[in-house]
């Protein structure tokens, strides 16, 4: 009963789309002023970096990968 349990869930997880990206955040790379900035999409779906001040810049969400 325990493996049948193990098994549903995972397939739950697996089948809600969390992917790397969605868990992660990694959404890509993004050059800015020369330098290249890792992308990471927020809760709402924004896509954004982490500037020089150490706020978030959002970018276009086409400018992501996820």
């Amino acid at each position: 009963m325990k493996k049948i349990f193990l098994i549903s869930a995972f397939t739950l997880f697996v089948g809600m789309g969390l992917n790397s990206c969605e868990v992660d955040g990694d959404c890509g790379t993004k050059t800015v002023s020369g330098e290249l900035k890792s992308l990471n999409k927020g809760p709402e779906g924004g896509c954004y970096y982490i500037n020089s001040n150490g706020n978030k810049s959002y970018v276009d969400r086409s400018d992501c990968s996820c």
